[in-house]
């Protein structure tokens, strides 16, 4: 039975680059680097791995889509722009879980912050 997701792999263009914005900017801490291309992150749950390509052209790559929970949505996104992150919409719009902003790391995959109601 498939019912679980094991691993996120995110494909960057630059791995320096990229571990910089995930653990400087949006505060992921790293786990283990395995040889020169590919990093883990610390995360409960569901590794999130770095993999270098850089020849990546994210346009051409499947579309999935990495979301983060965020339990206040506009404080983490006044935060998020003081380190220089450029969000797709001015304020939080409305999803069916809750509210949610997206943005773009460095290789340019988009990552959603989704806030859920507390309401349901």
């Amino acid at each position: 039975m498939l019912d679980q997701v094991c691993v996120m792999t995110i494909r960057v263009k630059n791995l320096k680059e990229s571990v910089h914005f995930y653990t400087e900017v949006l505060g992921f801490e790293l786990s283990q680097q395995y040889g020169e291309s590919i990093v883990s992150l610390k995360h409960p749950n569901i590794p999130l791995i770095l993999e270098e390509h850089k020849d990546l052209d994210v346009q051409s790559q499947n579309n999935i889509v990495l979301a983060i929970k965020s339990e206040n949505l506009v404080e983490d996104i006044e935060q998020l722009k003081t380190n220089g992150v450029h969000f797709a919409f001015q304020n939080p719009e409305p999803c069916p879980p809750g509210l949610y902003n997206v943005f773009k790391d460095p290789s340019g995959n988009q990552i959603e912050l989704i806030e859920f109601s507390k309401v349901r």
